[in-house]
């Protein structure tokens, strides 16, 4: 299956704590092979099977964790 990457804007990430909890949730979700954070500009790449998993997903994730990502936080 192909995949895709997608930029997300995290708010509220503080620490390599933080970065461990994103991590670590979108890490969980099937259909995401590789995760970056980028704790300084505030942003995760994520690259991700479509057809197994999407924004809405990661976004939902992101928020059970304890963080925001606006809906329209792709880049």
């Amino acid at each position: 299956m192909k995949t895709e990457e997608i930029s997300l804007e995290v708010m509220g990430m503080s620490c390599s704590s933080c970065v461990g909890h994103v991590n670590a949730a979108l890490s969980a979700l099937d259909g995401v092979s590789k995760v970056e954070v980028r704790l300084r500009e505030g942003k995760v790449l994520v690259e991700y099977t479509p057809e197994l998993v999407d924004e809405g997903a990661m976004i939902e994730a992101l928020r059970e964790a304890g963080y925001e990502s606006p809906p329209d936080a792709a880049a």
